[in-house]
């Protein structure tokens, strides 16, 4: 496997919900932390959860605040999985698009005990 650019460390800000169709929730959760190289970080992640899920879709919408620039946006689609026995996500989002051009992957885990969402970053080309 390649070696990590950097890593991310976000806090959970909040959560809002909607119904899908054929059942179940589609969690928009809101984040902010920090990422190597990209300083503060906003974002969503949005969760499509049907009943009795144990994995999905999931997306990334975010922005960073990099030192040397005034922002950078960034959007992603991915898969959540849920980490048996713990109240854990695995989230993995294979193509995060950067408004600079540059893509990454990135590899986490959201963990809903202490809301916390962390991993680490890869070059994805």
């Amino acid at each position: 496997m390649a070696e990590a650019l950097g890593e991310f460390s976000h806090r959970h800000v909040g959560n809002s919900f909607s119904t899908l169709a054929g059942g179940g929730l589609l969690v928009n959760s809101t984040w902010e932390g920090t990422a190597t190289g990209f300083g503060n970080v906003f974002g969503s992640l949005i969760f499509e959860v049907a009943d009795g899920a144990t994995g999905g879709k999931v997306q990334w919408l975010g922005q960073a605040f990099p030192p040397d620039s005034e922002f950078v946006n960034g959007t992603g689609d991915g898969t959540w999985a849920k980490v048996e026995g713990a109240h854990r996500w695995r989230i993995t989002l294979p193509a995060l698009v950067l408004s600079t051009g540059n893509v990454l992957r990135c590899e986490g885990e959201v963990d809903l005990e202490s809301r916390t969402f962390s991993g680490q970053m890869y070059s994805a080309g």
